[in-house]
Formats: structure tokens, sequence, C-alpha cells
């Protein structure tokens, strides 16, 4: 026998069964990116429907959208819930969105309202008791949308000049 040509296989061998793994987790790496895109969009849509489907929770986002600061006791603390999750959901996206594994077209579609909403007056205070919660790159985003942000129009407010 020829130790050598034994070798040789014995490294193609290895060197194929290397290849096969770096597939394998290449393809596992894909997969849990899907995973964690659906679960972030199926998150933001549990938290649309939970407005949605509780007229309490939706009289109280449009309150604390517009005026935080009159907000009290137990309303302060459930409006401070519904934007530390939706917040939460939001830098979820932004962090898959900075590592490409977000569709620029599906950041686009929260990109979009977040800014939106970001131009409130009761999001801002919230935003100013809560940042500090958050990772400095993400708070330095929103910050940025706050102070970019157009006037609020997501629920008919007057348009400037009306």
């Amino acid at each position: 026998m020829n130790w050598e040509a034994i070798s040789a296989i014995g490294q193609i061998v290895g060197a194929i069964a290397v290849v096969i793994s770096l597939i394998y987790v290449a393809r596992e790496i894909r997969r849990n990116a899907r995973t964690e895109r659906v679960a972030s969009m199926d998150s933001l849509n549990r938290w649309l429907r939970e407005v949605a489907e509780h007229p309490h929770l939706g009289e109280l986002y449009y309150r604390g959208i517009h005026d935080f600061e009159s907000l009290q006791n137990g309303d302060l603390v459930r409006f401070s819930m519904l934007m530390d999750q939706l917040f939460y959901i939001y830098q979820e996206m932004y962090y898959q969105q900075l590592e490409g594994h977000l569709a620029p077209h599906v950041w686009g579609m929260l990109e979009v309202p977040m800014g939106d909403i970001n131009a409130y007056p009761g999001i801002q205070a919230w935003w100013r008791s809560r940042s500090h919660w958050f990772p400095e790159d993400f708070a330095k985003h929103v910050n940025q949308r706050q102070q970019t942000a157009k006037a609020p129009k997501l629920f008919r407010e007057p348009m400037e000049g009306e």
C-alpha cells in the first residue's frame, strides 16, 4: 500500500466534507435570517392587531402620541409599554436592515410609517424618557428621524397652513 496515496485520498475526502459543511452552515444562516425577518413582521402585525382590536388601546395610543405628558397612572404605564414594544420591533428590523437581512422594500414598509410616528409630540416626549433603554446607534437613528420629521399626518391632522 502507498501511504501517500491514502493520505491524499483522506485529504480530498476531508476537503469535500469541509465544503459540504460550509454549504450547510450557509443555508442554515440564510434560513435563520429569514425566520428572524418573518418573526419581526409577525411581531409588528400582532402589535397592530392588538391596537386595532382593543378600542381602549387605540384610544390610548391616539391620546399618547398627541400628548404624552397628559397621561397618568395606568394609562402612562400602558402607553409606555405599547411604545416599548413598537420600538423594540423597530430596533430589531433596523439591525436586520443594517446586516443586509432585510429587503429594502420591507425596510421601507416600516421606515416610512415610523418616520411619521416619530413626528408626533407625544412620541418625541416618550422617546426622551426611554431612549437610554436602547443601543446608542439605534437611538441616534431615531433622534435623527425625529429631528427631520415633518408635521404629523397619520390621522387627518390639519396640514400646515390649514
